[in-house]
């Protein structure tokens, strides 16, 4: 089997019969559909099931009780017999070519991780198309390299999303690294992209094909919770216990620093955005700091953000001309 798409649900019966369209109709043949369905309470496990009588190649997992998009994603790992592993949520979509392109070019460079151009969808029409990231040509990182640029140290004029979408990993990677997903917290993206990547040998950003990100009313990141705060600082805490038990925390401190101050503006935007009563909203901001010193001194902090400063400064003078 060339690879295994892995797809979670939970409450998404209106999203996925376009999910799974696109994946069935990708040009590269021999590939696996392993739906995980996360408890969910509306006719989404049906769907699936009759989806898997219908296709010799989808398995359906249905689970009674909810452990969270790591949780079931783990569990379809153990299930999964491709030689790549995708993961792709249920209310996305790929372009057809999707595995092909991002295959082939595994295999042609011996790649872990493979990953594409990313575009944002929305219920309403948009003026012009919305990338998060976006390559114009090949880029051959190494790990270090592709989590310096995804923890924004090294600017080369391209991201690298900490994300497990539009991406497609070797399986004998993850495996071999007991790489795998946090269960029953939101963030679970966050701890398994850096050890991934940080792990990784070869990354490789691929132009002409893209992975559809739908951004609809009423996901995770469209709500909020204090479950938000708690994930994410939990999220935080599993990523800084995996540097130091690889020994690299020192090495890689402030790019530490650099992504939880992203996330944890990220959790400052989302009180703002959906919390409308003002007393719980200062409630959840005066949380959210408290936890965040758990993670991070205040002294270690001002020091972070006196480098920040003087990288920004010194960074667009540097020219390097080799990414990897």
């Amino acid at each position: 089997m060339k690879a295994s798409v892995i797809i979670t649900t939970h409450n998404t019966e209106k999203y996925l019969f376009k999910c799974i369209d696109s994946i069935i109709n990708q040009t590269l043949p021999d590939i696996e559909i392993i739906i995980v369905d996360d408890a969910s309470t509306d006719n989404t496990p049906k769907i699936a099931e009759n989806l898997a009588l219908q296709y010799d190649n989808i398995l359906f997992l249905p689970l009674s009780i909810s452990c969270g998009p790591g949780g079931a994603r783990n569990k379809a790992l153990l299930q999964a017999t491709g030689e790549y592993i995708s993961f792709i949520d249920s209310d996305d979509w790929v372009d057809l070519n999707y595995l092909e392109m991002m295959y082939n070019k595994a295999k042609q460079l011996n790649a872990d991780i493979v990953t594409c151009s990313l575009m944002r969808e929305y219920d309403y029409n948009i003026s012009s198309p919305l990338y998060k990231c976006k390559y114009d040509q090949d880029y051959v990182l190494s790990g270090e390299t592709a989590f310096r640029i995804m923890t924004n140290e090294y600017n080369y004029g391209i991201k690298f999303l900490p994300s497990a979408l539009n991406k497609i990993y070797k399986k004998t990677f993850l495996t071999d690294n007991s790489l795998k997903f946090p269960e029953n917290i939101y963030f679970e993206d966050q701890p398994f992209s850096y050890s991934c990547t940080l792990a990784a040998n070869k990354v490789i950003c691929i132009p002409n094909v893209v992975y559809h990100h739908y951004k609809r009313s009423g996901s995770i990141v469209q709500s909020f919770s204090q479950k938000n705060i708690d994930d994410m600082m939990t999220a935080y805490q599993m990523i800084k216990d995996y540097l130091y038990k690889n020994n690299i925390y020192e090495k890689f401190r402030f790019n530490y620093y650099s992504s939880l101050q992203h996330f944890y503006n990220l959790i400052v935007r989302q009180i703002f955005e959906f919390v409308t009563d003002e007393n719980t909203k200062k409630t959840y901001l005066k949380y959210s700091f408290t936890q965040l010193k758990k993670l991070v001194t205040v002294d270690e902090y001002i020091d972070f953000l006196s480098a920040e400063e003087l990288r920004k400064h010194i960074q667009p003078h540097i020219v390097d001309t080799t990414i990897y």
